[in-house]
C-alpha cells in the first residue's frame, strides 16, 4: 500500500492501482498534455475525458487490487482496442467457419449445436433460436400460415473502424438486415434505401403468398374464401373479369333506322290531326299568328 502524508500529518493509505495491460502497450498521455499517475493512467475528470475523446481514444475505470474504485481511468488507444478484439476472436475460433480469417462467419445450424465450445462462447438466446429454427425446418415450416418463419442467427455484418467485423450476433430476421442490436440504431441509411429493402422483401415473399392463395383455393372450407382466392390468382396472372359492351344496334325485324323514324313521325302527325279535330268539334280553334308576329317574322327575314 502506498502512503501519502498531508500537512495535518494524517497518513492516508491509497490502494495499489491494478492494470492488466502491459506498460509498453499503453499510450503516452504526456504527449496530449495530460498528467499521468502512471503510464496510460490519469485522473478521471471532465478535462481529461474531453482530451481523450478529441484524440479518438477510449478509457476504462481503474480499480484497486481489492476491487475499490480509485477515481482513475486508463486510456485505450485504437491499437489497444484492435489487439483486444483480436485476442477475443482467438477465443472464438471454434465457432468460426474459417478460423484463420478474422472476418469469417460464425458456424450456424447443426454445426453450431455440435460444437462443445459453443456452450461457453455463444449467447444462450442464439442457441435457443437455432434449435427453434431447426425444429421448424424438420416440421416442414411454421405451424400456421399467419406465423412468420423462424430466423437463424448469424454474425453481425457491420465492420468497425479497425477493419474487424463486429463479433455480436444478428437475429437473422429480414428486417434486421444482418445487423446486431447495437448497429441497428447506428447505421445511417441512404435516401430511398428502406423503400428498396421493402420491395426486395415483397419480391422474396411473393412465392410464399402464391402458395397460400393456392392452398386457400383448393382446401378452404368457405366457398367465398375459395372464390376470392381464385379471383386474386386470376387477377395477378392478368386474366381480369369484366362486362363486354357492344355499341352496335341490331333490329330484329329487318327494318332500317330511317324507316323506324319515319313511322314515328307519321304516328305523331296522325295524333296531332286527331287532337285538332277534337278541339274544332268543341268550338276551340287553333290560335292564328297575329300581324305583329308576321311583321316581326318578315323583318327577321
Amino acid at each position: 500500500m502506498a502512503i501519502e502524508k498531508f500537512d495535518d500529518d494524517l497518513a492516508v493509505e491509497r490502494p495499489d492501482v491494478h492494470v492488466d495491460d502491459p506498460i509498453n502497450m499503453r499510450p503516452d498521455l504526456s504527449e496530449l498534455g495530460i498528467h499521468e499517475v502512471e503510464r496510460g493512467v490519469c485522473e478521471d475528470n471532465y478535462v481529461n475525458r474531453s482530451t481523450l475523446r478529441r484524440a479518438r481514444m477510449g478509457w476504462d475505470p481503474v480499480y484497486a487490487s481489492n476491487g475499490v474504485p480509485t477515481g482513475l481511468i486508463q486510456a485505450r488507444s485504437p491499437e489497444m482496442d484492435r489487439a483486444r478484439r483480436v485476442l477475443s476472436l482467438t477465443e472464438k475460433r471454434p465457432i468460426l467457419v474459417e478460423p484463420d480469417i478474422l472476418n469469417s462467419d460464425y458456424v450456424t445450424g447443426y454445426d453450431l449445436l455440435a460444437e462443445e465450445a459453443a456452450d461457453h462462447i455463444v449467447p444462450p438466446w442464439v442457441i435457443g433460436a437455432t434449435r427453434n429454427y431447426l425444429k421448424e425446418q424438420e416440421a416442414g415450416g411454421p405451424p400456421s400460415a399467419k406465423r412468420k418463419p423462424a430466423a437463424l442467427p448469424t454474425r453481425c455484418r457491420a465492420i468497425k473502424d479497425d477493419g474487424i467485423r463486429c463479433m455480436m450476433w444478428s437475429s437473422g430476421r429480414p428486417k434486421d438486415d444482418g445487423y446486431c442490436r447495437i448497429h441497428l440504431g447506428s447505421i445511417s441509411r441512404k435516401p430511398g434505401e428502406d423503400v428498396e429493402r421493402a420491395r426486395a422483401k415483397l419480391t422474396q415473399a411473393a412465392p410464399y403468398a402464391v402458395d397460400v392463395l393456392e392452398e386457400l383455393m383448393s382446401e378452404a372450407a368457405s366457398e367465398p374464401v375459395r372464390l376470392k382466392a381464385s379471383t386474386e390468382i386470376l387477377d395477378r396472372a392478368g386474366v381480369r373479369g369484366g362486362v363486354e359492351f357492344d355499341a352496335r344496334v341490331e333490329v330484329t325485324d329487318g327494318r332500317s333506322a330511317a324507316d323506324i323514324v319515319n313511322e314515328r313521325l307519321e304516328r305523331l302527325a296522325k295524333n296531332a290531326i286527331d287532337v285538332a279535330s277534337r278541339l274544332a268539334s268543341d268550338g276551340i280553334g287553333l290560335p292564328e299568328a297575329s300581324d305583329e308576329t308576321n311583321d316581326d317574322s318578315e323583318a327577321q327575314e
